[in-house]
């Protein structure tokens, strides 16, 4: 069987998707690059919106902003089913009660934390919050480095180096600038808490929204070291598209 003329690929992958109650679906470079989403991506959220969860390791826009972008394909997935590591960052700060918070992020990002009550400060932090600041500088460099040497805790969105962006180019992520502090701060990472995929929480949330159990879920990504390392390591089965793989969305939907 081909899907308008691609060779017969993906036949056990379009099985599981079928057969799970969860469909765990990466953002940047997957469902949507530069925020625009892919034509597979499209249809297959179409056929299967009550069982799909977003899980992206995207740290500048909101849960909102995502369910946006799909409304505007006719896609109906909720903002409670979308869970992003910059978001969720600041839920953890939040929820571990830090009382003197250094950001560095986009502006809706800080935006977002102060009306979460996180306490937002410029220096003698007692964490630091690192998310993909496109206006990240050397001064904000030199008050973070410092303020990790003095002790202040570390809390990364994600790790990523990079994301893919519009026109096969890099985009330059969170991971770049970690390792910008890690290069002067290297005990920093011994305490660090990484938010993001491949780590477990954006995992276990999604899987929680949908009432599944891991081994009832697929996820569907782009990045083994994020999305399928992660997935495997919470017990998921993993589906890695575009990239490497021969795969695409369009592979995975039943004729």
């Amino acid at each position: 069987m081909s899907f308008g003329g691609l060779p017969p690929l993906g036949r056990a992958e379009r099985r599981a998707v079928h057969a799970a109650k969860g469909l765990l679906l990466d953002w940047d470079g997957c469902v949507a690059i530069d925020n625009r989403v892919m034509p597979g991506a499209r249809s297959l959220i179409a056929r299967h919106a009550e069982r799909v969860a977003i899980i992206s390791n995207n740290s500048t826009h909101l849960p909102e902003d995502f369910a946006a972008i799909l409304a505007q394909h006719g896609l109906a997935v909720s903002q409670d089913r979308i869970f992003m590591a910059g978001a969720e960052a600041i839920r953890h700060v939040a929820e571990q009660g830090y009382q003197r918070v250094m950001l560095l992020s986009a502006s809706r990002m800080r935006r977002f934390a102060c009306g979460a009550g996180v306490p937002l400060v410029r220096d003698d932090p007692d964490v630091v919050v690192l998310m993909r600041d496109a206006r990240f500088t050397y001064a904000k460099l030199q008050r973070a480095i410092n303020a990790l040497r003095d002790g202040a805790a570390l809390v990364v969105a994600n790790a990523d180096r990079t994301h893919p962006g519009a026109g096969d180019r890099l985009v330059p992520e969170t991971g770049a600038l970690l390792a910008a502090l890690l290069a002067c701060v290297r005990e920093a990472e011994a305490g660090m808490v990484v938010i993001g995929k491949p780590g477990p929480l954006l995992f276990e949330r999604a899987c929680a929204r949908l009432a599944v159990r891991p081994e009832e879920a697929v996820m569907i990504g782009d990045n083994p070291d994020t999305d399928g390392e992660g997935a495997l390591a919470f017990g998921i089965r993993p589906i890695l598209i575009g990239g490497a793989s021969p795969l695409r969305f369009e592979h995975l939907i039943e004729a």
